[in-house]
Parts: structure tokens; sequence; C-alpha cells
């Protein structure tokens, strides 16, 4: 596979990166992960807007102009990635100092690494559901960063692995935030809930969209906090994500969620926003 790395374009097993670059020593930087359909990357305006934001937040001095789109096409081009759905990432860094924890005193050319994979839906996970536990939530307090630092992230995802779940979930003060890489929804009485846009989760792509699909079709939407409690009330649970798309959830911490089956909401759900890709894509 050929990767981007600083301005060149090279064998993954071939790209480097200085041990002084902050995103080595201190996880300094920013990153974006967007599902290609068609050739054409989905939602690229609002996914360009939140990767901007997230530098801005951290203080790098970076604009982002045309090199989401020039890179990709490039990266497609050289892995002959044409007609394939593919996952494409990119994270840009403050650039390479000496180690100090405060910003360098002198401004630093941004790093830039990016790679494009395919990546095609599971459609088992998709179609049947999946299982998911709980975690607690010891992240810091901006995770509506979308940051490169992502070791409590990693740690919850192989308690996920170790209890034979496919996602883990967030619980913050008895709290249910977000998946380590998901948003996670659920429904009661044909409407959705899900955590408001705070700075305990990173408010995805996907579940903006959908919510506004939602809203197009006539689907209530509620957006607060909902305790690990209220779970047993919950008649279908979903996690949205640029890889997941809209993923049923069928068991949380070994117990069903509603009937234990993919609901029909759910269902509903992925039809209309397949539609949206469609619409967008094709």
């Amino acid at each position: 596979m050929i990767v981007f790395i600083d301005g060149e374009y090279v064998k993954e097993e071939d790209a480097k990166v200085s041990v002084n670059d902050r995103a080595y020593v201190f996880a300094d930087g920013a990153y974006e992960g967007f599902r290609v359909y068609n050739e054409k990357i989905f939602k690229y305006e609002e996914h360009k807007i939140r990767f901007q934001r997230s530098l801005d937040e951290l203080r790098i001095d970076h604009v982002i102009n045309n090199e989401i789109q020039d890179i990709y096409e490039e990266l497609k081009k050289v892995n002959n990635y044409e007609n394939v759905e593919c996952f494409y990432y990119m994270h840009i860094t403050r650039g390479q100092s000496p180690r100090a924890h405060a910003f360098p005193s002198k401004k630093t050319k941004v790093g830039i690494y990016a790679f494009l994979m395919p990546k095609a839906l599971n459609i088992r996970n998709y179609d049947e559901g999946i299982s998911v536990c709980t975690v607690p939530d010891n992240r810091w307090a901006r995770c509506d960063i979308k940051c490169i630092s992502l070791i409590a992230n990693c740690l919850a995802s192989q308690i996920a692995v170790e209890n034979d779940c496919a996602e883990a979930l967030f619980v913050h003060d008895g709290v249910i935030t977000e998946g380590t890489k998901t948003n996670v929804c659920f429904v009661k009485n044909n409407e959705v809930y899900t955590h408001a846009k705070t700075n305990r989760i990173l408010a995805g792509v996907t579940r903006n969209t959908l919510l506004e699909l939602c809203v197009k079709n006539g689907i209530t939407v509620h957006e607060f906090p909902l305790t690990l409690d209220k779970l047993k009330d919950m008649d279908e649970a979903f996690l949205t994500g640029t890889t997941e798309e809209l993923t049923p959830i069928i068991t949380i911490d070994g117990k069903k969620v509603g009937s234990g089956k993919v609901g029909s909401l759910t269902k509903k759900l992925q039809k209309i926003f397949k539609e949206e890709v469609n619409r967008y894509s094709y």
C-alpha cells in the first residue's frame, strides 16, 4: 500500500517520521476519517469543517485547503483503488521540535500522514446486530476534539474484545456517552435518544446526518444524557459511525436490548441513510 507522509507518496513500510515529531512524543495532533463511496468522499465539507475545528481547538496553526481532496485523488491513483469502497485517514500534527511540553517557540511545519484502504461494511453486523459492553469513561474532558491521543479508547476496545463484544460504550457518572469510535443511539416508542453535543462526545458526521434525516422524516429526536438504569426501558439501540454506518446493538453487557433482535425503526433508518449515501455519492 502506498501512503502519504509529509509531502511524499511511499510504500507503507518505507514511511518514516522523526522521533521529534510531537505526534510521536505527545500525541499532539488531530485526525479525521472519511468514507469513500463511488470514489467520492462522503460528506466531505462536514468532515473538513470538523477537522479544522479540531486543529483550531488544539491551536495547531494550519488552514486546511485542498490537501484532503488532492491527497485522496493521488492515493486512489497510485493504489489503483478505482470503484472500491474505501476508508480514508489523515492526521495533522504540530510538527517536529525538541521535546518540551509547551509549544515550539518558533513556528514548525505541520506533519501530515494519510492512507487509503479498501473498507467494506460488515454486512453480518449490519444485518444481525452486535453485542457491546460498557466501561468507565476515563478520557480527558475534551472528547469533542478529534485528537490522535486515543489510549483510553484503545484500552476500552481491548476490554470489548476480551468480552467478545464488537464495541465498548463509555459511561460517565452513570451516563452513556458514546463508543470508542462510534456514537450511540437508542429507540423508545419509535423516537430516537442520543447524548447531546457537549465536550463529553465527538459528534460524528454520521450521527449528525442521521439526526437531520430523522427530522426530515418526522422522527422525533431527543438529545440529552441517558443513564444506565434506563437501558432496560429501551426498545432498540444502534451505533453510528463512518465505517459502521448504522449498526444495530442487540445486547449490552449481556442483556438484550428490547427483543434482542434488530428493531424496525433501526431497519428503517438504515434504509433512509443508504438513500442519503446514494443521493450524495451516485
